[in-house]
């Protein structure tokens, strides 16, 4: 199989290093963190929809569930596991609880909090440019996040490979809801050979069935993992 030389290139921090299992205290208080992030997140919401005036009328929205079904990996994640290189691309859908972690980090003045999708205030979905906290990347177009920390990958690799002086990188985290995999463009990406090779690169799905449109079928969990393993 013919893989692309980038592949070659050893990553700064690969995505496989095991991570040390968090004992009963530090779970403790995980479990403590993450009450608090799935408050402030649903509250985010419930303010946006309730407590802000609208005078049009329009629901506001905020999709409550899809951001509740991905606190605890978030809340792992942010207090446990990342380090200062990483870099996580956020489902768009789970954007207050990245507000919400970011307020409890420091990184959110506090009077964002009742400016979810308010015009100058926190996006409807994860924004570099315009939110006022730190993102990563930005996400709001569906499948786009899905795929941008495999070219960010690359990208980083193809600048080590020319330039030693290119500062190193950690991992590169995708989390993504299980209806963003229908995008087509998502499996145009996963199936590049490169890309199976890119150590640093780490996607979590959250299976959580909630679409748009539909509820998504007890069997795509199944089916993924098949499309995933085909795709080496």
């Amino acid at each position: 199989m013919t893989t692309s030389p980038l592949a070659a290139i050893p990553a700064d921090s690969p995505a496989d290093t095991p991570a040390s299992t968090p004992n009963a205290d530090e779970l403790a208080v995980l479990r403590e963190l993450a009450r608090r992030v799935l408050w402030l997140s649903t509250a985010m919401v419930d303010t946006a929809n309730h407590d802000r005036p609208d005078p049009s009328g329009l629901k506001v929205g905020g999709h409550q569930a899809s951001s509740a079904s991905i606190v605890d990996i978030m809340v792992a994640l942010w207090f446990h596991e990342l380090t200062a290189l990483d870099r996580v691309s956020v489902k768009p859908h789970a954007s207050p609880v990245l507000h919400a972690i970011n307020y409890l980090l420091g990184h959110l003045d506090p009077s964002y909090l009742t400016r979810l999708r308010d015009k100058g205030g926190l996006q409807s979905y994860p924004s570099r440019l315009k939110d006022p906290d730190p993102v990563d990347f930005s996400t709001g177009s569906v499948g786009i996040g899905a795929t941008a920390p495999l070219w960010a990958a690359l990208a980083h690799r193809y600048l080590r490979s020319h330039s030693p002086a290119t500062p190193p990188a950690g991992r590169f985290i995708s989390l993504l809801g299980d209806a963003e995999l229908d995008e087509g463009a998502v499996w145009e990406a996963i199936a590049d050979p490169a890309v199976g090779q890119l150590g640093e690169v780490l996607w979590v799905v959250d299976l959580n069935r909630q679409s748009l449109d539909r509820v998504v079928p007890d069997i795509q969990a199944e089916r993924l993992r098949g499309m995933f393993a085909a795709a080496g």
